[in-house]
Protein backbone atom coordinates (compact mmCIF):
# COMPACT_ATOMS: atom_id res chain seq x y z
CA UNK A 1 0.00 0.00 0.00
CA UNK A 2 1.29 3.45 -0.92
CA UNK A 3 2.48 5.36 2.16
CA UNK A 4 3.52 9.02 2.43
CA UNK A 5 4.89 10.89 5.46
CA UNK A 6 4.06 14.56 6.04
CA UNK A 7 5.71 14.75 9.47
CA UNK A 8 8.17 12.56 11.31
CA UNK A 9 10.00 14.82 13.68
CA UNK A 10 11.20 14.87 17.25
CA UNK A 11 11.45 17.94 19.45
CA UNK A 12 12.52 18.20 23.07
CA UNK A 13 10.66 19.88 25.91
CA UNK A 14 12.34 20.82 29.18
CA UNK A 15 9.40 19.51 31.23
CA UNK A 16 8.23 16.01 32.22
CA UNK A 17 6.05 14.17 29.67
CA UNK A 18 2.90 14.48 31.81
CA UNK A 19 3.26 18.28 31.95
CA UNK A 20 3.83 18.60 28.18
CA UNK A 21 0.94 16.21 27.54
CA UNK A 22 -1.44 18.23 29.76
CA UNK A 23 -0.42 21.43 28.00
CA UNK A 24 -1.03 19.83 24.61
CA UNK A 25 -4.44 18.55 25.70
CA UNK A 26 -5.67 22.12 26.28
CA UNK A 27 -6.92 22.05 22.72
CA UNK A 28 -8.89 25.30 22.96
CA UNK A 29 -5.57 27.08 23.63
CA UNK A 30 -3.86 25.84 20.44
CA UNK A 31 -4.82 28.99 18.59
CA UNK A 32 -3.05 31.07 21.27
CA UNK A 33 0.40 29.50 20.80
CA UNK A 34 0.25 28.15 17.23
CA UNK A 35 0.32 30.42 14.21
CA UNK A 36 -1.07 27.59 12.02
CA UNK A 37 -4.25 26.89 14.00
CA UNK A 38 -7.22 29.20 13.61
CA UNK A 39 -9.42 27.31 16.08
CA UNK A 40 -9.58 23.91 17.77
CA UNK A 41 -11.84 22.13 20.25
CA UNK A 42 -13.16 18.75 21.27
CA UNK A 43 -16.75 18.32 20.20
CA UNK A 44 -17.97 15.61 22.53
CA UNK A 45 -16.27 15.71 25.88
CA UNK A 46 -12.75 15.00 27.01
CA UNK A 47 -9.86 13.42 25.18
CA UNK A 48 -10.58 9.72 24.76
CA UNK A 49 -10.77 7.18 21.98
CA UNK A 50 -13.82 8.05 19.89
CA UNK A 51 -13.96 11.75 20.80
CA UNK A 52 -14.17 14.17 17.89
CA UNK A 53 -11.54 16.85 17.35
CA UNK A 54 -12.51 19.94 15.39
CA UNK A 55 -9.65 22.06 14.18
CA UNK A 56 -9.24 24.72 11.56
CA UNK A 57 -5.70 24.81 10.15
CA UNK A 58 -4.24 27.88 8.52
CA UNK A 59 -2.69 26.73 5.25
CA UNK A 60 -1.05 29.30 2.93
CA UNK A 61 -3.41 30.52 0.25
CA UNK A 62 -6.46 28.80 1.75
CA UNK A 63 -9.08 30.08 4.19
CA UNK A 64 -9.28 28.17 7.50
CA UNK A 65 -11.59 25.23 6.90
CA UNK A 66 -13.04 23.05 9.68
CA UNK A 67 -11.82 19.47 9.86
CA UNK A 68 -13.51 16.99 12.17
CA UNK A 69 -11.58 13.82 12.96
CA UNK A 70 -12.05 11.06 15.51
CA UNK A 71 -9.51 10.34 18.23
CA UNK A 72 -8.22 6.89 17.32
CA UNK A 73 -5.76 6.38 20.15
CA UNK A 74 -5.48 8.03 23.56
CA UNK A 75 -3.01 6.97 26.23
CA UNK A 76 -2.92 9.46 29.13
CA UNK A 77 0.40 11.31 29.45
CA UNK A 78 1.85 9.36 26.51
CA UNK A 79 0.11 9.36 23.11
CA UNK A 80 -2.71 10.89 21.07
CA UNK A 81 -3.60 9.83 17.51
CA UNK A 82 -6.39 11.22 15.35
CA UNK A 83 -7.40 10.92 11.72
CA UNK A 84 -9.25 8.72 9.29
CA UNK A 85 -8.72 4.97 9.39
CA UNK A 86 -10.69 3.09 6.75
CA UNK A 87 -9.96 -0.35 5.23
CA UNK A 88 -8.15 0.95 2.12
CA UNK A 89 -7.24 4.45 3.19
CA UNK A 90 -5.86 6.12 6.27
CA UNK A 91 -4.40 9.45 7.27
CA UNK A 92 -3.19 9.66 10.83
CA UNK A 93 -1.67 12.37 13.00
CA UNK A 94 0.13 11.23 16.17
CA UNK A 95 1.92 12.88 19.08
CA UNK A 96 3.96 10.72 21.48
CA UNK A 97 5.49 12.13 24.68
CA UNK A 98 8.38 10.05 26.07
CA UNK A 99 10.62 10.72 29.08
CA UNK A 100 14.30 11.44 28.66
CA UNK A 101 17.08 11.62 31.20
CA UNK A 102 16.93 14.61 33.53
CA UNK A 103 13.14 14.80 33.79
CA UNK A 104 12.40 16.33 30.39
CA UNK A 105 10.61 14.74 27.46
CA UNK A 106 10.81 14.11 23.78
CA UNK A 107 7.78 14.83 21.60
CA UNK A 108 7.51 12.67 18.48
CA UNK A 109 5.17 14.25 15.94
CA UNK A 110 4.05 12.09 13.01
CA UNK A 111 1.55 12.41 10.20
CA UNK A 112 1.22 9.95 7.37
CA UNK A 113 -1.22 8.63 4.84
CA UNK A 114 -1.71 5.21 3.30
CA UNK A 115 -3.66 4.16 0.24
CA UNK A 116 -5.59 6.35 -2.17
CA UNK A 117 -5.49 9.40 0.12
CA UNK A 118 -1.70 9.49 -0.47
CA UNK A 119 -2.39 10.26 -4.12
CA UNK A 120 -5.19 12.72 -3.34
CA UNK A 121 -2.92 14.78 -1.07
CA UNK A 122 -0.08 15.10 -3.61
CA UNK A 123 -1.01 18.70 -4.55
CA UNK A 124 -0.86 19.84 -0.90
CA UNK A 125 1.92 17.59 0.46
CA UNK A 126 4.40 20.47 0.75
CA UNK A 127 1.89 22.65 2.60
CA UNK A 128 1.11 19.78 4.99
CA UNK A 129 4.82 19.32 5.73
CA UNK A 130 5.30 23.05 6.41
CA UNK A 131 2.17 23.12 8.61
CA UNK A 132 3.38 20.15 10.67
CA UNK A 133 6.91 21.51 11.01
CA UNK A 134 5.67 24.85 12.28
CA UNK A 135 3.12 23.30 14.65
CA UNK A 136 5.74 20.97 16.18
CA UNK A 137 8.32 23.73 16.60
CA UNK A 138 5.81 26.13 18.15
CA UNK A 139 4.67 23.42 20.57
CA UNK A 140 8.27 22.72 21.63
CA UNK A 141 8.91 26.46 22.06
CA UNK A 142 6.23 26.60 24.76
CA UNK A 143 8.50 24.76 27.20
Amino acid sequence: MLKRYYADMVTDAAVPPAQAFRFFCNVSDWQDWSSVIHRAKLLNGDWRKGSLLLFMPKLPGLPPAPLVVPIIEFEQDYRITWGIDLPFMRMLHRFTFTPVEGGSCRIHHEEWSEGIVSLLTLPVAGALRRFNDRFARELAAMF
